[in-house]
């Protein structure tokens, strides 16, 4: 089992803020995943192996202005992602997938 680092756990409270504002965004499954990661619950290696298959989304985490409002960008940040532009944008999946070897 291993802790998620803060700025996975700081990507998934943005999230869940915009859960809480009205954003439909996330399944019940990213939902969960979020509230785990927002609490830094150890991460056991199936779910490591779920956080680095994620990257697949990555295609629908474009945003313009508020990123509340975008579904896509949403489940990127619950799922631990970052929406930084240019540099590691999928740094959390990538670091799931390097604690998996």
């Amino acid at each position: 089992m291993i802790k998620p680092p803060k700025y996975a756990a700081s990507n998934a409270k943005k999230a869940l803020a915009c859960i809480k504002k009205g954003s439909k965004a996330m399944t019940s499954i990213g939902k969960t995943r979020a509230r785990q990661l927002a609490a830094r619950k150890p991460l056991s290696n199936k779910d490591l192996k779920d956080i680095s298959q994620f990257k697949r989304h990555q295609k629908n985490a474009t945003y313009k202005g508020d990123f509340c409002k975008d579904k896509g960008a949403v489940a990127w940040l619950g799922w631990g992602n970052s929406l930084r532009k240019g540099k590691g944008i999928a740094d959390f999946s990538r670091w799931a997938k390097r604690k998996l070897k």
